[in-house]
């Protein structure tokens, strides 16, 4: 256990140069976008032991080791590190606590997928869309991509309403496409293009 801390340590070092350069974390109006710390271990326990965040994070294991593993996995890797799921902390400003996560997979031919796990106590707050809002922004100006997607079951409104609201197009709709807890479900895609997120914003 000894051993692991000094890793993490070590890794957090390295991570906070190379995290400079790749101009980390991410601010919004209430929010920070960041890399794990060992002090996000009880944060991270939180959110991930609600079986509706579970299901989605099944790279978490919910004990204080799976968590502490998890950290470290996420900290050997270099920032949006292509065909690696590249994990940032959703921390509020106001009083430091990590509610959440945010990911990127970044891919061949500039593109970059998108995906988030919210703690129950903060949904329906706003703070879903604004946390992926600064992480499209940062992907088409910093990474420059060109476009960015997200898929999430069709029976989850509150995640595609999320896609919505930040300008995405739905662009398929696979049905029956994952077999999940005894069902099939149907799988929707959204997408935006760099120049449809820089029309966007310029209105």
């Amino acid at each position: 256990m000894l051993l692991l801390s000094l890793t993490v340590s070590r890794l957090t070092e390295i991570n906070r140069e190379i995290d400079f350069i790749v101009m980390l974390p991410i601010t919004t109006k209430r929010l920070i976008l960041r890399r794990y710390t060992e002090d996000d271990n009880q944060d991270i326990l939180d959110f991930v032991s609600h079986s509706s965040v579970a299901n989605a994070t099944p790279e978490i294991e919910s004990t204080d080791a799976g968590v502490s593993r998890y950290i470290a996995m996420q900290n050997s890797y270099q920032p949006f590190e292509q065909d690696k799921c590249f994990d940032l902390a959703i921390e509020i400003k106001e009083d430091g606590k990590v509610i959440g996560l945010l990911s990127m997979v970044c891919k061949a031919h500039k593109q970059g997928a998108i995906g988030y796990a919210l703690g129950v106590d903060y949904r329906g707050q706003g703070y879903a869309t604004e946390a992926a809002r600064g992480l499209v922004g940062y992907g088409f100006a910093t990474l420059n991509l060109h476009r960015i997607y997200a898929d999430t079951e069709s029976d989850n409104l509150a995640a595609w309403h999320v896609m919505e609201r930040l300008g995405m197009r739905r662009e398929g709709y696979f049905r029956e496409a994952i077999f999940r807890d005894g069902e099939w479900l149907d799988i929707l895609i959204y997408g935006i293009l760099a120049a449809e997120w820089q029309e966007m914003e310029t209105f």
